[in-house]
This record gives C-alpha cells, structure tokens and sequence, in this order.
C-alpha cells in the first residue's frame, strides 16, 4: 500500500470498510425474497393461522431488526474503549455465523435467534463504518467517502436481492419452500467472510488512537492518508478539541451538543418513518398486492428496485460534496413526499397500471437513495465530537432501530387493514422530514470535523452570554455553519 498517492490509500480504506455496509444491506434484504416462502414454511399465512399467522410473520421478519437494537446498545462502549477496528471484526464474524445458523431451522424459535446474530452484527457495525470513514477522509473528500458505504448498503440490497431471484429460479415453489430460502441466506458467507480478511489489513482510525493518546501512531496515519500537511494541520486541531471535551455523555444534555443530538436523533426516526423499510423488506408482497401476479415476477421486480436503488446513489457521491447535504435532504425528502402520495392514491382508486405504480415506487427509491439514506448517515457522521462519537452515534442509532423494528413489525397488519392508508401516512412523514431538516440541520460541507464541533460550543456560548453575536448561529440556521 505503501506505493499508492494519499488519496487511493485513503479510498481503498474507505471500500474496505464500506463492506460492512454491504453485508448490512445484504442481511437486511435477503429476508425480502424468502419472505413468501418462510410463511409457507413455518405456515405464517393469514389462511393458515388467521389470528396470528401476519403478526408472527412480523416477528420472523423484524427479528433481526431486534438484534440491531442489542447491537447498537453495545456498539458506542465497545467502539470508544476498544476501537473502531476491533469492533468490525466482531460484526463481521458474527454476519458469517447467523448466515450459517439462520439456515439450518426446523422451527420458528430457531429461525428467529438466528436472525438476532445477524441483527446484532448489523447493530454493532452501523454507526462504526460511517463514522471510521468521517474520521479518516480529508474534510474535502468526507462526503463521497461517508457516502461509500450508503452505495455498498445498496450494492448489498442488489445482490441480496439477485441471490434471492436467482435462487429460487434453480427450483419450483416446493422446493423453495422446503430448501431454496436455506441457500438465500448461507450466499452471505462469502461476503461476510472476505470483509473480515480485508479489515486485518488497514488501520485504526487516527481519532480514536490520539484520544487514547496515541499519538505518533495518529500522525502516521493521518500522513498516510493526506499528507505531512494534512497531519500537522489535523494534529492541533484535534489536541485543542481533546482538550476541551470532558468525557461524559451529559455533555450531550448541554445547550450546543443538545441541538446535535436532537438533530443525530431526528434524522434516524425520519430515514425509518418514511416507507423505505416496506420497499425494501416486503418488496414482493408489495408487488403482488400493486398487481404483479406472478412471484417470479414480483421477485424481479424486486431486482429492479435494488438495481435503482444502487445506480441512483451515484448521483450523491458526485454531488454532495458540491451542492450540500441540506438541499439534497430537504429536495428529496419532498420528491419521496409526492411519490407516496401517487402511490397511496392508486392503492385507494386504481387509477395507475402495476408498471406506473411501480415506476411512482421507483421514484421514491431514487430519491431515498440521493438525498435521505447516504445524508442521514453523513451528518450523523459529523456532528458529534470525537471523544462521544462512538457512543453519540450509538445512542441515535438505536433509535433508528427500535423505530424499524416496530416499524417492520407492525407493517404486515397496517397493510391488512388499510393498505393506501398505510403509504399515506409514508407521504406524510416524507414530507415532515423536509420540514425538519429545513429548520433544525446546519451545512456542514467542507469543515472539518474539529470546526463543527467548536460550532456546537460557540453556540452554547450565545445561549450563556447574550452579548455575543449571533451571527454564526444564523448562519447555521440559514445552512452556513
């Protein structure tokens, strides 16, 4: 690696642990395409078990989404005691483990502690590989590369979902009931376990390594990754911001911090409550509900929305870095708005064909996928100092999980009962989510981690001392910290 400029040594890192996006993506997805046959198969269906066959097949389903929020809750202590390094690679051993174990049961009790291992590694490296990558990247590169590993979350949706189709073409309905959904999940292995090899081979991230005072290690990576400039204007910035921090999560509960924690906490409920969940997860019923008849079908039309999914968050990697998180958050989340309500419209009237309503769905996708999904992760990424960061994001990240996995829940009976009803309320919190990004959420494009922290302390500076100008707090607030 020694041989490479600074900015390819600095990507290559960032791919590595952008993996741990694609296994998220993958675990989170491949449930999709074995979720007609998984209630066949443990008889989940609503003319099987009237009374609790949709619920229980909220519970297989969301079950791995209960293992995020184990994970996440143990993800910030683990990462700012132990590392960011060391804590990727127990997630990565524990994708290869429940891979193996959720296709082996015989009953739903087995299936679902399972898919709690997978969970659980999902938990432990959510919020980590963002926030490595904030911490690694040049300020002028930390949009794209944040952005990495929302475009492997995609990269895994896409080949969740090829796996999933490509599977169940090797056999009819029987046989991927009986057997074809066993393969779905074990086709993880391979992912999850080239990501822990890859992981031996880079560094721990310079910021956790100067807060534990490892400093000459620090600098050495930050040469690495931009240069001896890069290093010895990182290195003073980040022993004046260690200075300054305390070390305790009330730190959080203080004016400043407490607006970025309303911010961190607010932008993961709203990337949950938006519809994304029901696009991704029950695609297939989706699509037969929308009238495609056919699961195979159904199940390509699930390919076809990881595909968009994928090619559309190329658009924010070259754009996010030049035109801003704000605008992107706030145009999409509108765009989502107006799909949903096309969509919700139609389940209501019937008014579009199932290729329109499907082509309304692939909008939303889209523009998930530009603005809300990678946005969402980049300002969690940024906003908190590095000293909290591990357990700050964790704390937001929890919320995210316990609001998917009631979400993914409770979804299968609000479909039941009001299928338009259901989408309407999506266009609805689409809409909420721009809203709030518009008035609660600063620019952070080009400032380096250190200089949005310090903006936090200046301004419960100006909530102390009123004489001090306001200034920079209204540039905040208008999009220019």
């Amino acid at each position: 690696m020694a041989n490479f400029n600074s900015k390819t040594y600095t990507t290559m890192i960032a791919i590595v642990v952008a993996i741990a996006g694609l296994l998220f993506g993958f675990d989170w997805a491949v449930i999709s395409g074995t979720v007609t046959y998984i209630e066949k198969y443990f008889s989940l269906t609503k003319e099987m078990d009237p009374s609790w066959g949709p619920f229980l097949l909220g519970v297989a389903v969301s079950s791995a989404l209960f293992g995020c929020i184990i994970g996440v809750s143990f993800s910030g202590i683990f990462t700012d005691r132990y590392g960011r390094k060391k804590v990727l690679i127990a997630a990565g051993l524990l994708f290869v483990v429940s891979a193996i174990f959720t296709a082996l049961p015989k009953e739903l009790w087995q299936f679902v502690l399972a898919r709690l291992l997978g969970g659980a590694a999902i938990g432990l490296s959510s919020p980590v590989a963002p926030m490595y990558i904030a911490e690694i990247a040049p300020e002028k590169q930390r949009g794209a590369l944040v952005t990495l590993n929302q475009l492997f979350i995609t990269l895994g949706i896409v080949l969740a979902y090829l796996c999933d189709w490509l599977i169940a073409g090797l056999g009819n309905e029987a046989w991927g009931v009986a057997e074809g959904w066993r393969w779905m999940f074990v086709s993880e292995v391979l992912p999850a376990t080239l990501f822990v090899i890859a992981l031996l081979f880079i560094p721990e991230s310079p910021r956790w390594l100067a807060k534990e005072g490892r400093w000459k290690q620090a600098k050495q990576i930050l040469t690495r990754i931009g240069g001896r400039e890069h290093a010895s204007r990182e290195i003073p910035n980040i022993q004046k911001a260690l200075s300054q921090e305390e070390g305790t999560l009330s730190e959080l509960l203080r004016p400043g911090l407490r607006t970025a924690l309303i911010i961190g906490l607010g932008i993961m409920i709203f990337s949950q409550i938006t519809g994304n969940f029901a696009v991704f997860t029950y695609t297939p019923k989706l699509m037969q509900q929308m009238g495609f008849e056919s699961a195979n079908t159904a199940l390509l039309a699930m390919v076809m929305v990881g595909v968009v999914n994928f090619i559309a968050t190329f658009i924010t990697i070259l754009t996010i870095d030049r035109l801003g998180r704000r605008p992107l958050l706030i145009f999409t989340a509108m765009l989502m708005s107006l799909c949903m309500g096309m969509v919700a419209l139609s389940l209501g009237t019937e008014i579009f064909s199932p290729v329109v309503l499907l082509g309304w769905l692939l909008g939303f996708v889209v523009c998930y996928a530009v603005g809300v999904g990678p946005g969402a992760w980049l300002i969690l990424s940024e906003i908190f100092p590095t000293h909290l960061r591990g357990r700050a994001m964790s704390i937001c990240t929890l919320s995210l999980w316990i609001v998917n996995f009631l979400t993914t829940l409770i979804f299968p009976v609000l479909w039941d009962f009001t299928d338009s009803g259901t989408i309407w309320f999506f266009s609805f919190t689409s809409a909420a989510m721009a809203l709030f990004v518009w008035k609660m959420i600063p620019e952070t494009k080009g400032l380096s981690l250190e200089t949005i922290e310090a903006m936090w302390r200046q301004k419960a500076d100006i909530k102390k001392h009123k004489d001090i100008s306001p200034d920079l707090l209204l540039k905040g607030k208008r999009g220019n910290v």
